[in-house]
């Protein structure tokens, strides 16, 4: 009986740890976007986490693709896909807005192993509402 109070105190401090650590940051919202649009392609996930531009460009594509899948639907094939960041970029305020950018490369690897390529990627966030949000992403090579 004191292994379980023991696991169960250890268990709650964890879980609490967990519900405490702030996401709501520029680095965090973009970490997370990072982690559910590329990493595992749920776009319903990301779309929670955008404004703006990025929030028209991933109606746009849940449109595109719908007739394929739900957008909370995983895709099962993705390849595996591992993330770095390269830089980070605090414009300067106007009107009153402040954006956060951040620049990131992607590692993307075929399932079998054999192909590897890279993307790189600008994340740009601002805080609307006291919410930090992916208001733009961009893809270049």
């Amino acid at each position: 009986m004191n292994n379980y109070r023991i696991y169960g105190c250890v268990l709650l401090t964890i879980l609490l740890f967990v519900a405490c650590t702030n996401r709501n940051t520029p680095q965090g919202v973009t970490e997370d976007f990072i982690y559910n649009y590329y990493k595992h392609a749920n776009q319903g996930a990301s779309l929670k986490l955008c404004a703006g531009r990025a929030e028209e460009k991933l109606h746009a594509e849940i449109a595109r693709v719908q007739e394929v899948r739900s957008q909370d639907q995983p895709v099962t094939d993705m390849p595996q896909i591992d993330y770095q960041q390269t830089g980070k970029e605090r414009s300067t305020e106007v009107e009153g807005v402040i954006h956060e950018l951040f620049n990131y490369k992607l590692t993307i690897k075929s399932r079998d192993g054999r192909t590897t390529h890279s993307r790189n990627v600008v994340i740009t966030t601002e805080n609307i509402d006291g919410q930090w949000k992916v208001v733009n992403f961009d893809e270049y090579e």
